[in-house]
């Protein structure tokens, strides 16, 4: 049995089985196959899962992958059509590219490779039907929410996800000679005290009685800083699991993202589907630095009704600012 899903701008797709011959499923056998190599971490692999499986949905394709990252996070992708692509397949990249709708064009089989940060490669609602944070992981969250946190259904949850770190191993593979990039280049902005102001200040309006609950990668660092240390803020201090992490953004009721494609997935697959608030750092992408200029779209990334948070500065490290173009 195989799954296939499709996935595309906001919506999501609709899983198909392998099945006998002679059901609606045959017909997959006669075409074409769109292969993939996973890359990166469960964010980038949550976009290019769904970036290969709308692709192939629009093309006719069986969409087929290296490896299966997924299934022990995800329910119903123990299916999924892990083979190598043949040498003889045709192959398309989105080169420099990564944070960009590419046209794809697919003729017969066909290996794509790239990270594929685009919703536009993908049906939003086939993603939410098909793309689902197993029970056991939902369940784990409610109750750290609810026992850890003692919070009630009777405010609003507001996921603040902070992601400080920005390990090597998400650096993009830019074809650019003799030059290297570390953290310091700091490709995604990360934002100032007045993007988090500003944002819970946005929030509030809207939502008086809202909690906000912070999740981060440093939740020491997040302890102690002063527009964190509000009644209504609660810092989560467990060592999660990244899924659990997930889940937990995906349970809240709005979100508030500052970079990368972790919160950028748990916003999706909860806030975000729900009709609930999403802000965003508008200032994520560096487009002067070497890596984004030319390769990447904002538009491309975020959702239009998603909510951008212009600040006048930004925070490059803990102790030096600057200010942005």
């Amino acid at each position: 049995m195989y799954t296939v899903v499709g996935l595309c701008g906001e919506k999501q797709m609709r899983v198909r089985h392998w099945s006998p011959p002679n059901t609606i499923a045959s017909k997959w056998l006669r075409n074409s196959t769109v292969f993939h190599v996973f890359r990166g971490r469960l964010g980038n692999q949550l976009f290019q899962y769904a970036a290969i499986v709308g692709i192939s949905k629009h093309h006719g394709a069986v969409p087929c992958f290296d490896h299966n990252p997924l299934s022990e996070f995800l329910q119903h992708q123990e299916d999924m059509c892990v083979r190598t692509a043949p040498t003889s397949v045709t192959h398309l990249d989105e080169r420099d590219n990564y944070a960009t709708h590419m046209p794809f064009a697919i003729e017969g089989d066909t290996a794509i490779s790239g990270f594929l940060q685009s919703f536009r490669y993908f049906s939003p609602g086939d993603v939410l039907r098909d793309v689902q944070i197993k029970q056991k992981f939902k369940s784990e969250a409610r109750l750290v929410l609810a026992r850890v946190l003692n919070l009630t259904l009777d405010s609003p949850r507001v996921a603040i996800h902070i992601r400080k770190l920005h390990g090597s191993d998400e650096m993009l593979p830019v074809r650019m000679p003799h030059t290297v990039f570390s953290e310091d280049d700091a490709y995604l902005r990360f934002p100032a005290p007045a993007f988090f102001e500003l944002a819970m200040a946005f929030v509030r309006r809207q939502h008086p009685d809202a909690i906000f609950v912070v999740m981060s990668d440093e939740p020491e660092w997040c302890a102690q800083q002063s527009y964190l240390q509000q009644p209504d803020v609660h810092i989560v201090r467990l060592d999660n699991a990244p899924i659990l992490d997930l889940a937990l953004i995906a349970e809240c009721d709005h979100v508030i993202l500052t970079r990368g494609t972790f919160g950028w997935w748990g916003a999706f697959l909860g806030a975000g589907a729900r009709g609930g608030l999403v802000v965003y750092n508008a200032g994520e992408f560096d487009m002067q630095h070497p890596i984004n200029k030319n390769h990447v779209v904002v538009a491309d990334f975020y959702p239009v009704h998603w909510v951008a948070i212009p600040v006048g500065i930004q925070l490059r490290s803990d102790t030096q600012w600057t200010s942005l173009p």
